[in-house]
Formats: C-alpha cells, sequence, structure tokens
C-alpha cells in the first residue's frame, strides 16, 4: 500500500498544532543557550514576556528532567549537558566531536600517545570522544566513561574555569559527600590550575601516568571541554611530556579556532 505524504505546506498554521506549554519550555531553553551567566525565573519571564507565575512549573519540570541547571546560591538557572548529550547522540549533526576527531587523530599520530576530551555534567566529567596511540602499548580511557570530577585532572581544568557561581554551587554540592580535607584538597588544586591556565600532573589514579589538559573554547570564548593528553612514557617513543604538552596546546587550539573562537 502506497502512504500518502501528509501536507505541511504554507497553507497550514503553524497554531494550528500549538501545544503552549512545550512551546514555553522550548522558548525556555532557547532562551539559556544564549546566557553564559544564567538567568532567575523572574528575568526568564520577562524576557519571554510571560508570568513568573506560568513559567515557574516549566521551569521546575525542565530541571527535574535535568535539561537545565539551578545554582542554589543565586536562584539562577542555565543550560545543562543533558542537551549536549541528545545532540551527540544524533551521527548526521556537525558537532564538538566532528571538530574534535580528525584533530585528534592527528595529535595521537605526532606525539604517539592517547588522547581524549571530556566535558563536564553536573558532578561528573564524561569523555565524549577518544582516539588510541598508534604504539603497540598505549594507556586510553574508554569512551563514554564517566568519573567524579574532582578525582581527574579533566575535571580539574574545566572546574577551574567555571563561572565563580557555578564553582560555588559545585562546592556546596560536593561538600554533602566529601569530607572536609578532600574538599579543602580539591579547592587548592583547582586554585594551581587556575593560576596555569592548564594541567599537568601525576595521574591521581594510575601511577606512572601524567596527564596534560588544556582548555577548549567556543565561539563565545567559554571553555567548554578538555583535550587531555594521559602521557606514558615508553621505549620507542620520542617525544618527551614537554613537547607533548606543546602539540596538545596547539591541538587544543586548533579545536577552539574550529568551532568559531577567535580569541
Amino acid at each position: 500500500m502506497k502512504l500518502k505524504a501528509i501536507d505541511v505546506g504554507p497553507e497550514t498554521s503553524a497554531s494550528r498544532y500549538s501545544v503552549p506549554a512545550l512551546e514555553k519550555g522550548l522558548d525556555i531553553i532557547e532562551l539559556l543557550a544564549v546566557e553564559r551567566d544564567g538567568l532567575n525565573v523572574t528575568t526568564i519571564a520577562a524576557r519571554l514576556s510571560k508570568s513568573t507565575g506560568e513559567m515557574y512549573r516549566i521551569i521546575q519540570y525542565l530541571e527535574w528532567r535535568g535539561y537545565i541547571d539551578r545554582d542554589r546560591a543565586s536562584d539562577l538557572y542555565s543550560l545543562s549537558f543533558r542537551v549536549f548529550r541528545l545532540a551527540h547522540e544524533h551521527p548526521p549533526l556537525k558537532s564538538l566531536v566532528a571538530c574534535a576527531t580528525p584533530i585528534m587523530e592527528a595529535l595521537a599520530a605526532e606525539i604517539g600517545q592517547s588522547c581524549h576530551l571530556v566535558v563536564v555534567d553536573r558532578l561528573s566529567i564524561v569523555i565524549v570522544a577518544q582516539v588510541d596511540s598508534p604504539l603497540p602499548i598505549r594507556y586510553s580511557v574508554r569512551l563514554g566513561a564517566q568519573f567524579p570530577i574532582n578525582e581527574k585532572s579533566s575535571g580539574l581544568l574545566l572546574s577551574a574555569y567555571m563561572p565563580d557561581a557555578h564553582f560555588n554551587t559545585l562546592l556546596e554540592t560536593l561538600a554533602e559527600t566529601l569530607d572536609r580535607p578532600t574538599l579543602n584538597a580539591f579547592k587548592k588544586r583547582v586554585a594551581e590550575v587556575r593560576r596555569a591556565g592548564m594541567e599537568n600532573r601525576e595521574s591521581f589514579m594510575v601511577p606512572g601516568i601524567t596527564n596534560l589538559c588544556r582548555p577548549v573554547y567556543n565561539h563565545a570564548g567559554t571553555v567548554i571541554a578538555a583535550l587531555t593528553v594521559p602521557y606514558l612514557a615508553q621505549n620507542g617513543n620520542q617525544v618527551s611530556v614537554e613537547a607533548c604538552g606543546e602539540a596538545l596546546a596547539r591541538s587544543a587550539r586548533a579545536l577552539s579556532e574550529s568551532l568559531g573562537f577567535q580569541g
């Protein structure tokens, strides 16, 4: 049986299929997508020419579903990485991963080391792209793996580049599960990374690995990812850890520029 195509041409009014609650939810997501520092409920309602009352429940629901995050200290809402993850599950979409893959492949071939790309997801970091070293003996991290943000060098770097309000909220949340010495050590390490603007550190978890991390910026100058090399010294690879760091910085810069960064 031949199916007849549904006509959705100009004669079809958009309002005929209007779903007010969905429209408001999408309006909120689109508004927050271009707001770097977040907005409170009153400002969201004003920007969208809606009442606070009609926005409040939709905002609460979006937060519950994980599409937006609330800074408990300031009551500012911002877009979460859930939208990012959903977008990158759609293969044809040109994305951060699509831009990163050829750059990471070239980097791994140049330095003889594996590399991976990391983003923040609330209290965790997520490996969203990974390329293996071409050498027979290698160390790499599984694509899609998640780790606590405070336990990995990539997490330190991404924490160091967070806006102050987001970082303070992160600390408050971590304080609910971490003891004070562990939290203070995390704060100290983040401060060190913030001063350096990068991360070169012996791995917390794997002896013999030196983690090299550099920030990746988007078109707005916001750090959205960390490009990381878990450096494994071995015979047959003549690229020093210092040279790897320089190559990594060039690759992070190239990826940032491919995303529109001009800083």
